[in-house]
C-alpha cells in the first residue's frame, strides 16, 4: 500500500510543477535581444521571397499604374509588329469590324484607331522566358476601366485587331476618330 502512495503523491506533485512550470513561463514575454536583427531577418526574408517570385515567373509585367487596369490581348505574328513589342513599348490599337449592307448585298470591312499611345505591360505568358516572351502570342496593356471595356469588346470581334508601335519619343494622339472603310472583295469575283 505504501509504495501506491509514493506513486500517487509523485503524479500529483509531476503534475502540480508542471502546470506551475508552464504557467510562469507563458506568462513572461521574451524581448529581442535587437530589433536591428529583427529587422536585418525580415529584408532577409523579403529577399528570398522575391528571388522565389522571380524563379516562379520569369517573364514579369511592368506594374500597373492607380487607376489603371491590365488586359491582355491576342496578337499573331503580323498583328503584333512581327514580334517588336516588348514592355514598356508604346502602341495605337486598331480594331477590325465588318457590316453587311442588306440593300447591295456587299460587305465592308472598316478599320478603326480605338486607342493610342498605350502603355504594354508585357508580352507573352508569366511563365515564358525571355526567349519564349519574343516569340509572344499575347500583349498586355495598360487601359482605364472603360478602355479595357472596348478593348474587349473588339477582341471577341473575330476580325480582331492590330497593334502598331509608336516611336518611344511620340507622344502625339490624334483627336479625330481616324478610320477606314472599303469593299470586302471575295475570291472569284470579278468587276
Amino acid at each position: 500500500m505504501r509504495t501506491k502512495r509514493i506513486w500517487m503523491w509523485s503524479f500529483i506533485f509531476g503534475v502540480t510543477a508542471a502546470l506551475f512550470a508552464y504557467v510562469v513561463m507563458s506568462d513572461a514575454t521574451v524581448e529581442p535581444a535587437s530589433t536591428v536583427v529583427t529587422a536585418e531577418l525580415k529584408s532577409a526574408v523579403t529577399e528570398e521571397e522575391k528571388e522565389e517570385i522571380d524563379k516562379n515567373f520569369p517573364n514579369p509585367i511592368i506594374p500597373v499604374s492607380e487607376g489603371k487596369r491590365a488586359i491582355s490581348l491576342r496578337a499573331a505574328m503580323e498583328q503584333g509588329v512581327s514580334g517588336y513589342i516588348k514592355s514598356s513599348s508604346h502602341v495605337d490599337i486598331i480594331a477590325y469590324e465588318s457590316t453587311k449592307d442588306e440593300q447591295t448585298n456587299k460587305e465592308y470591312r472598316t478599320a478603326v484607331l480605338i486607342l493610342q499611345n498605350v502603355k504594354v505591360l508585357g508580352t507573352g505568358k508569366a511563365a515564358d522566358g525571355e526567349e519564349e516572351a519574343l516569340r509572344y502570342e499575347m500583349v498586355t496593356v495598360e487601359v482605364t476601366p472603360e478602355e479595357g471595356v472596348l478593348l474587349s469588346l473588339a477582341s471577341r470581334d473575330k476580325d480582331g485587331f492590330y497593334f502598331m508601335l509608336r516611336n518611344s519619343e511620340d507622344q502625339s494622339v490624334k483627336k479625330e476618330k481616324v478610320q477606314q472603310t472599303r469593299e470586302m472583295i471575295k475570291e472569284g469575283e470579278s468587276e
